[in-house]
């Protein structure tokens, strides 16, 4: 058995369409309910939770390519851009504190409105969305790691990519950096040194737990049936 065969291969095109369809439904809903400009940024962010997306679907038409030093070098490439973009996915989760931020604005006659709820279960919608798109490029970049490594330092690779999420949410929402300045800030290094604490820790292994839970969910989904009817035909073998 191949070790590519150990991951299904996901039909882009076909997860591409789907993810697509739910962006443009997401979409839809906000302009539907949107009843102030306040949440206009959750459509840029949503645009960001594409980047990791895309760039992983270039990776994994690069790696389908024959294997020379070049074609690993950009996936190579790939995988550190990959890196920098992958926390703007789930970051959209971090949003819902604008509904407690701007809680007063909701209250009336001493309960919520609906305007409330309304935009909390937009913010869910938005939220899975790029849930979805940042687990959808671990796993196009899982398989090309199992496929040039092998399986333990796919997971591995998802492991360390699942905390560098949560320290990349905690630098964008803390400390309100982007994932370019990574590349054109020159207070990166004081930012760093300033996430040096156990409270930083915490939060960069809570979060990333959570980033891992989401994904292992996923690739259980995708992989379940997949890998017993492989089991079935490596025991009639």
């Amino acid at each position: 058995m191949k070790v590519g065969e150990l991951l299904k291969a996901l039909n882009a095109r076909n997860l591409t369409v789907f993810l697509g369809i739910l962006t443009t439904i997401g979409i839809v809903v906000y302009y539907l309910f949107r009843n102030k400009t306040y949440y206009d940024f959750l459509l840029w962010n949503l645009f960001l939770a594409w980047i990791p997306y895309v760039i992983s679907l270039a990776a994994s038409r690069i790696h389908s390519q024959k294997a020379t030093k070049l074609t690993s070098l950009f996936i190579v490439l790939l995988g550190g851009l990959w890196i920098l973009f992958l926390p703007n996915a789930p970051y959209i989760i971090t949003d819902l504190i604008h509904l407690t931020v701007r809680k007063s604005i909701y209250i009336q006659n001493g309960r919520l409105s609906f305007a409330y709820w309304y935009d909390f279960f937009i913010m869910v919608l938005f939220s899975w969305i790029g849930i979805f798109l940042g687990c959808s490029s671990m796993y196009f970049f899982q398989r090309v790691c199992m496929v040039r490594f092998n399986r333990f330092l796919s997971w591995v690779m998802i492991a360390i990519a699942s905390l560098l999420t949560g320290y990349g949410i905690l630098l964008g929402r803390e400390y309100r950096l982007n994932s370019w300045d990574a590349l054109l800030n020159n207070r990166l290094l004081q930012v760093i040194d300033k996430t040096m604490n156990k409270e930083s820790l915490i939060f960069c292994l809570l979060v990333g737990l959570v980033m891992l839970m989401f994904y292992t969910t996923l690739y259980l989904l995708a992989n379940g049936s997949y890998n017993q009817s492989l089991k079935k035909q490596s025991d009639a073998n």
